[in-house]
């Protein structure tokens, strides 16, 4: 089971949620702790190693770094503002 690292901006992001959504994503999260690499993730052309995993409305952005899976943004999908703040921190 990996350490999980909630960025403040995906944290910030988690406290917009509903209770119902919330949890949902914290589930995912909690699932990739221990799966990090879930075949419906895909690598982010560009950023590697950056992955991305649909929960429901939302995507979480996430890389692993020794026994540690940082998620950095989380977003709604459909919504090209994640990619957005995804330039914005990883230029």
């Amino acid at each position: 089971m990996l350490k999980v690292d909630i960025w403040p901006e995906a944290k910030d992001f988690l406290e917009t949620l509903s209770t119902k959504q919330k949890r949902q994503v914290s589930a995912k999260i909690f699932l990739l702790s221990g799966h990090p690499m879930p075949v419906r993730s895909k690598m982010l052309e560009g950023y590697t190693p950056l992955r991305r995993l649909q929960s429901g409305d939302y995507r979480i952005i996430y890389f692993v770094e020794g026994n540690v899976l940082k998620i950095p943004l989380i977003g709604k999908r459909g919504d090209d503002e994640v990619y957005r703040r995804l330039k914005r921190l990883f230029g």
